[in-house]
């Protein structure tokens, strides 16, 4: 047996993953389009809606800021959420995991901006609308991020990382904090944890009659 063979029968050495990454895109993952898809379209139906009913818009956003600058404040927002727009089809199109993520970054944002502007207005109802979709964006924004990671391990087929947790429930020493063989950062590895657990809890739930 050749010196090349014996390395590819080595127990110590990974297998090769089967992750949804596909190869020479970064870290995508094939769950990255329904996410991409989601936000392109909700994108478009935001600036189809704002250009049908243009008035209403531009009065809801003058109870915020008032009258006078509804209208440039207006059209500045649907221009970044083009912008978003744009950003996010680019990403589906030339499957590119990194830029899905400011896109997200962006739209929750924006939300969370809003949400600050019921808080001072005293709009409770709109402040219960615009967290809602706030969770939700920010949600997509941390399941991108972790499904990014889970494809950079099937791609470069390094070690899963270890639960940050020891056999006896006590954390890990300094030196297994430093030292990390998956050569992931400890917020990719909390972010796959994660994300590794959600599946695992939907997993055991019983199916629906």
């Amino acid at each position: 047996m050749t010196e090349g063979s014996a390395k590819l029968t080595r127990p110590d050495l990974p297998l090769p993953g089967r992750s949804g990454s596909a190869p020479g895109t970064g870290n995508w993952h094939r769950f990255h389009y329904p996410i991409g898809v989601f936000a392109a379209v909700y994108g478009v139906t935001g600036m189809v809606t704002a250009l049908i009913s243009w008035d209403d818009r531009r009065t809801e956003l003058a109870g915020y800021l008032g009258s006078g600058a509804a209208t440039p404040a207006l059209v500045l927002v649907k221009a970044v959420e083009l912008l978003l727009v744009l950003l996010t089809a680019a990403g589906l199109v030339r499957r590119r995991d990194v830029w899905l993520l400011p896109a997200l970054t962006g739209w929750a944002a924006g939300f969370a901006l809003f949400a600050v502007l019921d808080v001072v207005t005293g709009r409770w109802g709109g402040l219960l609308e615009h967290v809602l979709y706030l969770a939700g964006f920010a949600f997509l924004l941390f399941l991108s991020y972790a499904l990014s990671v889970r494809a950079r391990i099937g791609r470069r087929g390094v070690p899963a990382p270890r639960s940050s947790t020891g056999a006896d429930g006590g954390s890990d020493g300094g030196a297994d904090a430093q030292i990390r063989p998956s050569g992931l950062t400890r917020t990719q590895e909390m972010a796959l944890e994660a994300l590794n657990r959600w599946q695992q809890r939907l997993e055991r739930q019983p199916p629906s009659a």
